[in-house]
């Protein structure tokens, strides 16, 4: 396996190029805005379009026998969002980590900009946990019988001292369609930047004169994935394995114009074992993929 790694092609396909970190069960890339991720039935279907370029880039830059598989998706209807996008090299391996999704075992970090300044929220931290319905393909806040049950963790990170906006971290506990700007735009009354849906007003001077906002980009990013893993050997062979993906450039830069301060991991990404940084997980065969000129796995 460890061999296999090592060889991969000088010349990266493009859609490769977004990966961030590979061992010998899963390779997880760092999605870019415009890319949809379709559901498993459209895969089955290769109803995926760049989609399915990017699939073939995987399976040529990393030398696998079969098209990688997906396991989850950020927000098939969201193609502006960015971040963690977890890819198995083998059926078995995308059963395990579905599972792992499904069972809720796997943490979700996101970042989010939102309209809003340092007023504008109740305390540094809190939970939502409003229920969502769905009609018509809109999600809104119900409370009927209908409604499923959401659950989202913020945090405030950071406040621009000249706009109304603030940098959010969210904890993903529900995957629901929406969810975290149902939430972010109705419970806390925080619409993400960008989002045109669901915000209630268009966006304040002050924001437009700092920055100038991109077509159909929504400013949240799949900060982390945080999944169970284990060790071959040793006494304590389960342990916590966090991916986190570099933030896009354009939110770096509204960050900056903006004058919010972004701690370096988000900036830069990197590996955790138990919420200790490492440079490789020997375990698992694991590198982090971020630097350009480093050899690729």
């Amino acid at each position: 396996m460890l061999q296999a790694l090592k060889s991969a092609r000088t010349g990266t396909p493009y859609w490769a190029r977004n990966a961030i970190y590979a061992d010998r069960s899963i390779i997880v890339l760092n999605k870019p805005a415009g890319l949809i991720c379709p559901s498993l039935r459209s895969f089955l279907r290769k109803h995926f379009d760049k989609f399915n370029d990017l699939l073939r880039d995987v399976k040529q830059s990393f030398d696998l026998e079969n098209l990688p598989y997906p396991v989850h998706r950020l927000d098939k209807a969201c193609q502006a969002i960015t971040g963690t996008l977890l890819l198995a090299r083998s059926s078995p391996a995308a059963r395990q980590f579905s599972q792992q999704f499904q069972s809720r075992v796997v943490g979700k970090t996101y970042l989010a900009l939102v309209r809003g300044g340092e007023k504008s929220f109740p305390a540094r931290s809190g939970e939502i946990r409003d229920a969502l319905e769905f009609s018509d393909g809109r999600v809104s806040l119900g409370e009927s019988c209908a409604a499923k049950f959401a659950a989202t963790d913020w945090e405030l990170l950071a406040s621009s001292p000249v706009a109304p906006l603030s940098l959010l971290r969210l904890t993903l506990h529900t995957g629901l369609k929406h969810q975290l700007r149902i939430h972010l735009s109705h419970s806390l009354h925080t619409p993400i930047l960008g989002d045109n849906l669901y915000a209630r007003s268009a966006i304040s001077e002050k924001i437009a004169k700092i920055t100038r906002l991109p077509e159909k980009r929504i400013f949240l990013h799949a900060a982390q994935l945080t999944l169970s893993r284990y060790r071959k050997t040793g006494s304590g062979k389960h342990f916590r394995l966090g991916i986190g993906a570099p933030i896009p450039r354009d939110f770096l830069a509204i960050c900056r114009d903006a004058g919010i301060p972004l701690d370096h991991t988000y900036i830069d990404g990197g590996l955790f074992v138990d919420g200790q940084h490492v440079d490789d997980v020997p375990d698992l065969e694991g590198r982090w993929l971020r630097n350009p000129s480093a050899p690729r796995p």
